[in-house]
C-alpha cells in the first residue's frame, strides 16, 4: 500500500482514537469563519495563488477550505512506490524493461510530510504526480507552512458539483426474444445488445482477468447483482477508510443513500442477476474507490484532491481500465474553472487523468450533462484531457439525448470522443434490492468501459493507446466526427477486433467494363471465415478464395441503375460481420456525362467517363436562369467539389454556402471533347 494511504489509515488522536472527518470539518469551519479579509491585503509570501488568497478572505463554499500544497524536488523520497506485479505487467505492455518509472512515482518523502504535520494541519492527500499535498489548514497555519524551505506553491483544492441522474419509466423495446444461445438478460438485453457485448459474451469473453476502478459515491456490496462480483480492493477516499457500503447522509431515504449512484453505475458494467440484469464484463475484478459525495438527490460534491489520489490508488494496484461516470465543472465560488481552462492542461483532475493513461491506463469519463445549461453548454473535466475517453448519450434509437454535453474543448479538439446509450439503462437499485432504469452519460460510460474489458480480455497484449484509437476508428460516425456525437457510436464488438470484414467503399465500373476487386478480412481469431454475399448487382460475383480472403468479379451492366448497394458477409459460425459497399455503373462512351442519384436530395454526382475528357467548368442554374453554382477547373480542396474517379461532386449548395431549395435546376458540363446541359430535380 501506498506511503501517504498508509499515514491516512494510521493518523490517530492520542494514539487511539481515529479523527472524526466531520468534526475537524466543523472545527475547521469555525476557525476559518474568523479570517479576516485583510489576512489577503497583507500576505507577503507570493507562493499563495490569488484563488487560495480569495479563497480564505471570501470563505466561499460550502465545506472547510482544503489546500493544495505544491513542493519542490528535495521533498521527494528516494525510492518509487511499490506497485503490484498486475500493475507492473500492464506497464510492461509499453515499456517491458523500466515499467514507465520515472519522478511521477517517487512519493513525498516521510521527513517533508513530518513537517508539514508539525505546522498543525491535517494532510488529507499526498500526491506523487503532482507532487503536493492537499491539507485542511486556517490562516496561522497557512503561514507556519509558506515559511517552509520545499514548499514552492499554495493553491485552492476545487470543490467540483455535477448533477444527479433522473429515474425514467418503462418504454416498450421491440426486442426480439432471447435464443437459447443467449444470456438470460432480461431488462438489460437492450444495452448489451447496442454496444453488441451479446455477441463477445457468446464467444466467452466476460471481462476476466481485466481489473476496472469505479470512483463514484459508494457501493451496495450486498445487492443480489453484485454480491458474486469479484472486488479486488476498496477505499473511502472521503472518510479514509475500507468501507464504500457505508451511507453518510443523514436522512435514510432512498435517494439519499450515499452509494445509489455508484452501485447503479457498478451494475451497469458487473451486475450478475440472470433473467433480470446482466453486466457487460460480471467477469472482471474490480476496484471500487468512494470519491464524490451526494446527500440531497440532486447534486454530487467532489474535492478534486479525491478523484487524484484514487487514480493514484488505482494505478499502484494495477487497474487496466478507470472509469469515473461524474462529470464536474462548478466548484465553490472562488474555485470555478472558466470555458477557457477547459483545455486539457489547466484542471489538476484533467491533469491526473491524462498522467494515469501514460501509465497505460484507459480512462473513461462521461462527458456531462449540461447541454441545457445556460451557464455550462459544455462537456465537463476530466472530459477535455486528450488521452481520456469522453462518453455522450444516445436514445435508444440513436438520436441525441437531449441532456449529452457537447464540445468542442477550449482549444477546439472534438469531444465527446463517443456516444452510445445513456436513456433508459436498467441498473440495480442500492439497499432495495431492486432495479430501475436510469438516463445520464453516467450510464453511458460504463458501457463504454465494460466493452473496453471485453476487448482487452480479447487481446491482452493491447495497450491502452491502441484500444483507444480502436474505438475511434471503429465508431460509426469516424469519418465524419462532431461535437455532439463525437466518433460515433460505440462498438464493443468491432473494437475488441474478433472478426472485421473490411470495407471496399465504392466499385466503379462502365457498362461492358470487367474489373476485380479483392475482398479481405482481419481480427484477432485464428478461425477462416466463411465470405459470402446478399442483393448482388447484375454482372458481380463473389467467390470465397478460402483463406479469409475473396474475389469480388464486376462485369458492367446497363440492367443496373446507376447506383446499387449489397452486402458482403463474413461468418465463422460463433459470429459474424457484415459491410455494404456501392456499385456505380457508368453509361456508354456515348452516354459520357451524365449525374445521379437524380432526384437528389442532398448532393449530386456528375460522372465523366474517359470518353468525355478532361473536366474543364461545371455551371448550376435554378429555374429563374440565376447563377447559384460554379465551379472552374480546380480540383483542390474544396467543400463545394472534389474529383476522384470521374466525377465531379455538388453538395447542394449554393456560392454563399446556403442550401439550396427543392425543385429544377439545370447543370452545364464542360470538358475537352464536349458540353452537356443535364436537368436535376432536387427533393426535400
Amino acid at each position: 500500500m501506498a506511503l501517504w494511504l498508509l499515514r491516512a489509515l494510521e493518523h490517530t488522536i492520542a494514539d487511539e482514537v481515529m479523527i472524526d472527518m466531520r468534526t475537524i470539518a466543523s472545527v475547521i469551519a469555525a476557525v476559518l469563519l474568523t479570517i479576516p479579509l485583510a489576512f489577503a491585503q497583507r500576505a507577503e509570501s507570493p507562493k499563495f495563488s490569488d484563488r487560495a488568497l480569495g479563497a480564505l478572505a471570501s470563505q466561499a463554499g460550502d465545506f472547510p477550505m482544503i489546500f493544495w500544497v505544491f513542493l519542490g524536488a528535495d521533498a521527494i523520497a528516494d525510492e518509487p512506490i511499490a506497485m503490484t506485479v498486475k500493475a507492473l505487467a500492464r506497464r510492461g505492455k509499453v515499456d517491458s524493461t523500466g515499467f514507465l518509472i520515472d519522478s511521477h512515482d517517487y512519493p513525498i518523502s516521510d521527513q517533508a510530510l513530518s513537517e508539514i504535520e508539525n505546522t498543525g494541519v491535517f494532510i488529507r492527500h499526498a500526491s506523487r504526480w503532482l507532487r503536493a499535498v492537499s491539507v485542511y489548514a486556517d490562516s496561522s497555519q497557512m503561514g507556519k507552512l509558506a515559511a517552509l524551505p520545499f514548499v514552492e506553491r499554495i493553491d485552492l483544492v476545487r470543490t467540483l458539483k455535477t448533477g444527479f441522474m433522473e429515474d425514467v419509466a418503462k418504454t416498450p423495446r421491440h426486442i426480439a426474444p432471447l435464443s437459447a444461445e443467449e444470456y438470460a438478460y432480461g431488462e438489460s438485453l437492450l444495452q448489451n445488445q447496442f454496444i453488441e457485448t451479446d455477441r463477445l459474451h457468446r464467444l466467452g469473453l466476460t471481462g476476466t482477468g481485466v481489473m476496472i476502478a469505479i470512483f463514484d459515491t459508494g457501493f451496495d456490496v450486498d445487492h443480489p447483482a453484485l454480491d458474486s462480483v469479484s472486488v479486488i480492493a476498496t477505499y473511502d477516499f472521503i472518510n479514509l477508510d475500507t468501507d464504500v457500503n457505508g451511507m453518510d447522509c443523514p436522512e435514510n431515504s432512498e435517494r439519499n443513500h450515499q452509494n445509489y449512484h455508484g452501485t447503479a453505475v457498478w451494475s451497469v458494467i458487473a451486475g450478475n442477476m440472470p433473467d433480470t440484469l446482466i453486466g457487460i464484463a460480471p467477469g472482471a475484478d474490480y476496484i471500487l474507490a468512494k470519491t464524490e459525495i451526494t446527500c440531497d438527490g440532486t447534486e454530487i460534491k467532489l474535492e478534486e484532491d479525491n478523484w487524484i489520489a484514487a487514480a493514484e490508488w488505482a494505478d499502484s494496484i494495477g487497474a487496466d481500465i478507470i472509469t469515473s461516470s461524474l462529470g464536474y465543472y462548478v466548484f465553490s465560488d472562488t474555485g470555478s474553472y472558466a470555458f477557457d481552462e477547459l483545455n486539457g492542461d489547466s484542471a489538476l483532475i484533467t491533469i491526473a487523468a491524462d498522467m494515469a493513461a501514460s501509465r497505460n491506463i484507459l480512462v473513461i469519463t462521461s462527458a456531462g450533462n449540461e447541454r441545457n445549461n445556460a451557464q455550462w453548454p459544455h462537456i465537463s473535466l476530466p472530459a477535455d484531457g486528450d488521452s481520456v475517453l469522453a462518453i455522450g448519450a444516445v436514445r435508444a434509437d440513436s438520436t441525441l439525448a437531449w441532456f449529452s454535453s457537447p464540445g468542442p474543448t477550449a482549444d477546439g479538439r472534438i469531444k465527446p470522443d463517443v456516444s452510445t446509450l445513456g436513456v433508459g439503462v436498467y441498473a440495480a437499485r442500492s439497499a432495495t434490492g431492486s432495479y430501475t432504469y436510469l438516463s445520464g452519460t453516467s450510464f453511458s460510460a460504463p458501457l463504454v468501459a465494460g466493452g473496453a474489458a471485453l476487448a482487452m480480455e480479447h487481446d491482452p497484449a493491447r495497450t491502452a493507446r491502441h484500444l483507444f484509437d480502436m474505438i475511434l476508428s471503429t465508431a460509426s460516425r469516424y469519418a465524419t466526427p462532431d461535437n455532439d456525437f463525437g466518433y460515433g457510436l460505440f462498438s464493443a464488438f468491432r473494437a475488441a477486433d474478433v472478426l472485421r470484414l473490411n470495407p471496399i467503399g465504392v466499385v466503379q465500373v462502365q457498362v461492358g467494363q470487367e474489373v476485380e476487386v479483392i475482398i479481405t478480412t482481419s481480427g484477432g481469431t485464428e478461425i477462416i471465415p466463411l465470405l459470402t454475399a446478399f442483393d448482388l448487382p447484375v454482372g458481380v460475383e463473389l467467390e470465397d478464395l478460402g483463406d479469409g480472403t475473396g474475389l469480388l468479379s464486376v462485369t458492367g451492366s446497363e440492367l443496373n441503375p446507376l447506383q446499387a448497394r449489397f452486402g458482403l458477409i463474413a461468418d465463422f459460425g460463433q459470429t459474424v460481420d457484415t459491410t455494404y459497399a456501392i456499385l456505380e455503373t457508368y453509361g456508354s462512351s456515348d452516354d459520357a456525362i451524365f449525374a445521379g442519384p437524380n432526384p437528389f436530395a442532398d448532393s449530386v454526382r456528375v460522372f465523366l467517363s474517359p470518353a468525355a475528357g478532361e473536366f474543364r467548368s461545371v455551371s448550376v442554374f435554378n429555374s429563374a436562369g440565376e447563377k447559384v453554382w460554379e465551379q472552374v477547373n480546380h480540383f483542390g480542396p474544396s467543400a463545394d467539389v472534389t474529383r476522384e474517379w470521374g466525377m465531379v461532386h455538388w453538395d447542394g449548395h449554393n456560392r454563399s454556402g446556403a442550401a439550396v431549395a427543392a425543385g429544377v435546376y439545370l447543370m452545364y458540363v464542360e470538358t475537352s471533347r464536349r458540353t452537356a446541359m443535364l436537368k436535376l430535380l432536387k427533393t426535400d
